[in-house]
């Protein structure tokens, strides 16, 4: 479910501060190398070229050389209004980490159409997952990583128990590093993906929160490190010069599924409680129009997931009928539960053509049960937390 609403001006310091301010005052900062678009090409020799997003105003502007190639870098994934002069017009649109070529001759005729470039000059084997195709293609999980399974050679999979991965080729997950907003998700001290790996039911990064990725597949450049087969690099969504926003709610629970192998071995057959919940809402516009925006998103989970416990092991009825009655009490059908908040906040400014400041902050907070199962009864199980703040 997906809705559309207005705001008021008047209540963009609250929404701003909320999603900001904790991770401000947070220990750490990261900084991040540049994830956007760069657009070359030629125009009229010495002309100014000029380049506008045309959602959020963002404006760059260059001097074509004296052989008449010009080069503008650093632009943000979105669609642009070029020109060089009269007659040179036109609407394009960028992808991210892209390097695109656009000649800026005079036309006869000027059509206005949003065509999004071919990049040609790069060795890199990748693709481009839209936000059109995050909003429109079906998926299983909130994971925005799950749509980069349609990508020849990238596997992303979800076991009974709601746990992701994703792979490249015949290699492991821990082969794979993510980019976002140019800061990599992999940790140093230990392999795998921030919010991937240990197990873990959640989601690494909100999806209402990515505009577009790439996946890169082969021939990947030295900027991406701690990589030997897969390399995701995203770029977030940011405000608009419009007031906008959405939410969604998915829900299930025991009322929608069969009863589990050991519900049913159970006299009389009763269902364990059980409840699936994801939510989440979005919301983005303008502080100054054309100057500063902001965006702030969070998308919560909720899981009561049956699960049998059981002895390990074939061991005969006559043998689990001895045990004492509290040790038989905990065999059969239990919960894990597992609770998930993300946030994200962004705001960006450009005070002129020439500089782009950009503050965000990413705060994850996750705590579920776990060693629950074959062997593992409820009364011994675990609490995981998981928490990351990143600024």
């Amino acid at each position: 479910m997906k809705k559309q609403f207005k705001g008021r001006r008047s209540l963009i310091a609250s929404f701003v501060a909320s999603a900001l301010a904790t991770a401000a005052a947070g220990p750490g900062m990261v900084w991040a190398q540049e994830s956007g678009a760069t657009l070359e090409g030629k125009a009229d020799a010495n002309a100014e070229v000029t380049v506008k997003n045309v959602d959020t105003g963002l404006t760059r502007k260059t001097k074509a050389g004296s052989d008449g190639t010009y080069t503008i870098v650093g632009l943000p994934a979105g669609t642009y209004n070029v020109d060089a002069g009269p007659g040179t017009e036109q609407t394009v649109t960028l992808s991210v980490a892209s390097t695109e070529t656009l000649d800026l001759g005079k036309l006869q005729t000027v059509t206005v159409s949003g065509t999004r470039l071919v990049e040609t000059k790069t060795s890199e084997i990748g693709q481009i997952i839209s936000l059109h195709d995050i909003d429109t293609v079906p998926q299983i999980t909130r994971n925005f990583l799950e749509f980069a399974d349609t990508v020849p050679g990238v596997v992303f999979s979800v076991d009974q128990n709601h746990h992701t991965s994703i792979r490249g080729g015949a290699q492991n997950d821990d082969s794979v590093n993510v980019y976002i907003d140019g800061v990599g998700q992999k940790g140093y001290v230990r392999s795998g993906l921030s919010g991937q790996s240990d197990a873990t039911q959640g989601n690494p990064f909100p999806q209402l929160a990515i505009g577009e990725y790439k996946v890169i597949t082969s021939n990947y450049k030295a900027e991406y490190d701690q990589i030997s087969s897969v390399a995701v690099t995203a770029e977030t969504r940011s405000g608009t010069n419009h007031f906008a926003g959405e939410v969604f709610g998915l829900y299930s629970s025991d009322h929608f599924r069969a009863e589990t192998p050991g519900e049913l071995n159970t006299v009389p057959n009763v269902k364990t409680p059980s409840k699936d919940k994801e939510f989440g809402l979005a919301f983005g516009g303008p502080v100054i129009k054309d100057v500063m925006h902001f965006f702030v998103t969070y998308e919560g989970k909720r899981y009561e997931t049956p699960i049998t416990v059981n002895i390990a092991g074939n061991v005969p009825a006559n043998v689990v009928a001895q045990l004492p009655a509290e040790a038989l009490g905990q065999l059969g059908p239990a919960q894990i539960k597992f609770t998930e908040n993300l946030y994200f906040g962004k705001l960006d400014w450009e005070p002129t053509a020439d500089d782009r400041f950009v503050l965000e902050s990413k705060v994850r907070r996750e705590t579920g049960d776990g060693n629950i199962g074959t062997g593992q009864a409820k009364s011994s199980s675990t609490v995981n937390d998981n928490n990351d703040t990143r600024v």
